[in-house]
């Protein structure tokens, strides 16, 4: 999800990309999807890879992290950025679509699930996007098993609004202006919960600004990075 922001900011910036329990590289976890347990993960690998302070940017699910991560440690995040994330719980229809969702791509994958995934990951004018079709595939390879408990995470996440407002590292908030998952009014409330924040609409963009819009969201992270870098 970040490669374009990876090597864009690599000469300047160590940049480690986490893979959360069973997705990507990393493999399934019998257990410890919640949230609360996945700040802890990032926490400790931190520490195993002796980040003392981080610049931290969570997308969605990295956002739902990245919230409890300052908030509980606030001596080791630097700088914060929210991208297409929010503080709330899931909305109750939202919650059952994903759960359904999930269900069917445990028997199926990704692939037939397509057409009803890319509309809340992505803007309409993206869905058909060169670089779509290796997103899928990459999707495709992960462990289901592990997918599925994270998609069950985050339908079932707990509302962390009273963290927001203990935040203190100055806080980037991005959002796709065609977020459907998370509309940009959820990223508006987040900024009025954090009391040092930028806030930022990418037109053109749903839920995967960093793919959809990647030169915008390049421009605006190294502008705000620069800002609180020596």
């Amino acid at each position: 999800m970040f490669e374009p922001q990876i090597e864009h900011l690599r000469a300047d910036f160590r940049c480690v990309a986490i893979d959360f329990r069973g997705q990507g590289n990393s493999p399934r976890a019998l257990g410890g999807y919640d949230m609360d347990t996945l700040t802890v993960d990032v926490a400790e690998l931190l520490r195993h890879l002796q980040i003392p302070v981080v610049n931290f940017v969570g997308l969605s699910m990295g956002g739902f992290v990245g919230i409890r991560l300052a908030a509980r440690y606030p001596e080791s995040v630097h700088t914060l950025t929210l991208m297409d994330t929010a503080a709330t719980a899931e909305e109750p229809a939202n919650r059952t679509k994903y759960k359904t969702l999930a269900k069917v791509y445990r028997l199926t994958g990704v692939r037939p699930l397509r057409t009803r995934v890319a509309p809340i990951m992505l803007a309409p004018e993206n869905v058909d996007a060169p670089w779509v079709e290796e997103w899928i595939s990459r999707l495709d390879r992960n462990d289901r098993a592990g997918m599925i408990k994270a998609i069950e995470s985050v339908a079932d996440r707990d509302p962390c609004e009273d963290e927001a407002v203990r935040i203190i590292a100055p806080t980037l908030i991005m959002v796709g202006a065609e977020d459907a998952a998370t509309p940009p009014a959820k990223s508006r409330r987040l900024g009025e919960l954090i009391a040092t924040t930028r806030f930022h609409e990418i037109p053109g963009a749903g839920h995967s600004a960093t793919l959809e819009r990647p030169d915008e969201v390049n421009a605006i992270l190294s502008a705000f990075l620069s800002e609180y870098t020596m």
